[in-house]
This record gives structure tokens, sequence and C-alpha cells, in this order.
């Protein structure tokens, strides 16, 4: 499902103005802004977060150019665009500090949306997305929900309706390492599928292989 274009075009709008708006996903809403100074600090004050941390919504694979290893590009090849997110090293600090990590790692993803992506497309840029909820709180799978939390947050933002999403599981979560993909989060991609894909294994967070 699409979008207007009229309402896309009020929201690229406001995120190149440097604000952040609401923006549906896979599963749920989520708060979202260009990775710049001004609406990451807002991100951050929104989610109640001191740091960064944020996914990044890319709006192609090369978008992250020589950052995948092989089993990235497969891993890429095989789920994006989808619910797959790849966490990878950005040594020549193509992100911006505030949306990475405190190991200066990226998270990044190539949405299975089409809304998502339309706005992605238009924008031209990667943005954060964080879901849009406040701390303790679930993940809003309508416009309004998204809405009255960010209001309750101190902000009125602008929100790219989409309806009610369906809600369920997030993102699963794939950390590229040097010997092998590690398993951090396992979400609507599940681990048999991510063994599936040729010449991929996998190892949980604590270093013990899941896959061969």
């Amino acid at each position: 499902m699409t979008l207007p274009q009229h309402a896309v075009a009020e929201a690229v709008h406001r995120l190149h103005g440097g604000e952040i708006i609401i923006h549906p996903t896979e599963a749920v809403y989520g708060f979202g802004g260009l990775l710049e100074d001004a609406p990451l600090r807002a991100l951050q004050h929104l989610k109640g977060r001191s740091t960064g941390g944020f996914v990044v919504l890319i709006p192609a694979v090369n978008s992250v150019d020589g950052l995948l290893c092989d089993a990235g590009h497969a891993l890429a090849e095989a789920f994006w665009p989808g619910p797959l997110t790849i966490v990878l090293d950005d040594p020549d600090n193509r992100f911006h500090p505030s949306a990475k990590a405190a190991d200066g790692s990226v998270a990044v993803r190539l949405p299975g949306c089409d809304a998502t992506l339309q706005l992605l497309a238009e924008s031209g840029r990667s943005i954060t997305s964080s879901s849009a909820n406040l701390p303790g709180s679930p993940p809003a799978v309508t416009a309004q929900e998204a809405l009255a939390a960010a209001r309750l947050g101190g902000m009125d933002l602008f929100a790219l309706d989409m309806g009610a999403l369906t809600g369920g599981p997030t993102s699963t979560i794939v950390r590229l390492g040097p010997a092998r993909p590690v398993l951090i989060r396992e979400g609507r991609i599940g681990v048999l599928e991510l063994k599936e894909v040729a010449g991929i294994s996998l190892s949980d967070p604590h270093g013990s292989a899941s896959g061969s």
C-alpha cells in the first residue's frame, strides 16, 4: 500500500526542515528523522535516551556500499527489502555518531513496507527509526496511538497514516562479525530462514554456533 503523494511530500518537507515525523513500518509506527543534530537530539529526548543507537532506514542497498562483508551481502540479497536489521561497523563514519551505538556500530535496514520505501525514495536520504512509543509503553499500531505518545512526550508531530498495522514480531537483528554473523534478536525472520541462506553460518550472542 502506498500513501497519497501530497502526504509524502509534506512528510519530506518536514524531515528536511529538521522535524521528527511518525511513519509506518512493516509492523508498527515509528518516530523518524534525518541523521542530523537537531532531529537526533529531539528523538533522544522523546525516547528518554542519553545516547543514540537508533535503527537507520536506508533507501537502497548502495547506501551501505563498502560496509557489507560477503555474509552481509548474502543476507541483504535474501531479506532486503524486509524485516532484517543488520548491525555493521562504520569505520569511515558515514553515519551520524548520534545514530550509532556506543561501540560505533550502526544498525541499518532496507524496510519492506511500500509506504516507508516511498518516503525514503522521495526524501533521498536515510532516516532514523525508533518505535513510536514512550519508554515502558507498547509500540503504536495506529497513527493515533503514535500521535498520543508523542504528545505525552511534549511533541506534536506530523503522521503518515496507513491505518492499523499488524503489530507482532519486530525485525530480526543480525550483527556482522569477523568470523560469522551473530544473531542478536530473532524477529519476523526466524533462525531456520537465516540458516537457509547460502554460505551463512550464525552464532548466538554468546558465541556458540547456531548454524553451519
